[in-house]
């Protein structure tokens, strides 16, 4: 088939593992050219005061790279924005319209931005920022040549208008289930490759349940599943 690309836009470095990993497996699987791209290094995540957050910073861009390598994703960018302080506004929105000028995606993966998506689950302030930025950028900065004039006239990079699916992930799922049966190993392998986040919990057991659970609602054994938003334009110009 023709070169098929899809982007994944994630706030830390393992959001994607946790809500997608599987279904990226199945896309490269089916010849998709998959690239990442992440807002933060994930520098806070963890409970150490002391710890410097650039080190550790670089030490979960190094698990993320080699989390993307198992599920056949070797583009990752860091946005380098620090962990737990993304805000919402015209830089956010920019660096990610440049992102999606520069992979030019057939398909987007982007973060839920409710607050409260499920009854179990209040969702942290960077996934909701990120996953408003991205979504709105797919109607403006992303697309339109007016807005951010500079990424055309400095950098080269003209708008894309050719993008298809925008898939939204997230606890609370959604009506499209992914059959992962095939790919939920892999999936957990590269949950695992985050050891500064899983360390000790057993968390291909609780993944594994969670998912069989999902996956009863769409006759697989496993599944993952999201919110598509099919053919998502710009609106034309009045």
């Amino acid at each position: 088939m023709d070169e098929r690309r899809a982007l994944v836009i994630s706030a830390h470095p393992d959001d994607i593992e946790f809500g997608c990993a599987g279904t990226v497996c199945k896309w490269v699987d089916e010849g998709w050219d998959v690239r990442y791209v992440i807002a933060t290094s994930g520098q806070k995540g963890v409970q150490d005061p002391r710890q410097d957050p650039e080190a550790f910073g670089r030490l979960r861009e190094e698990e993320s790279r080699k989390a993307a390598e198992i599920c056949g994703v070797t583009d990752v960018t860091f946005l380098g924005y620090m962990d737990s302080q993304v805000v919402y506004g015209q830089p956010l929105l920019k660096d990610l319209a440049r992102q999606f000028r520069r992979h030019r995606p057939h398909r987007l993966m982007a973060m839920d931005p409710q607050q409260i998506p499920t009854d179990m689950f209040v969702n942290h302030p960077d996934h909701r920022f990120v996953a408003m930025a991205a979504l709105d950028m797919i109607l403006t900065g992303g697309t339109t040549a007016a807005i951010f004039p500079e990424l055309v006239l400095e950098e080269g990079l003209e708008p894309w208008q050719g993008l298809e699916e925008t898939w939204i992930m997230g606890p609370a799922g959604g009506p499209v289930g992914v059959d992962i049966t095939d790919t939920i190993e892999r999936k957990l392998d590269a949950l695992q490759a985050h050891v500064s986040q899983v360390g000790e919990w057993d968390v291909r057991t609780f993944i594994k349940e969670r998912l069989a659970e999902r996956g009863q609602a769409f006759g697989f054994v496993y599944a993952e599943s999201f919110r598509v938003i099919r053919r998502v334009r710009p609106q034309p110009s009045k």
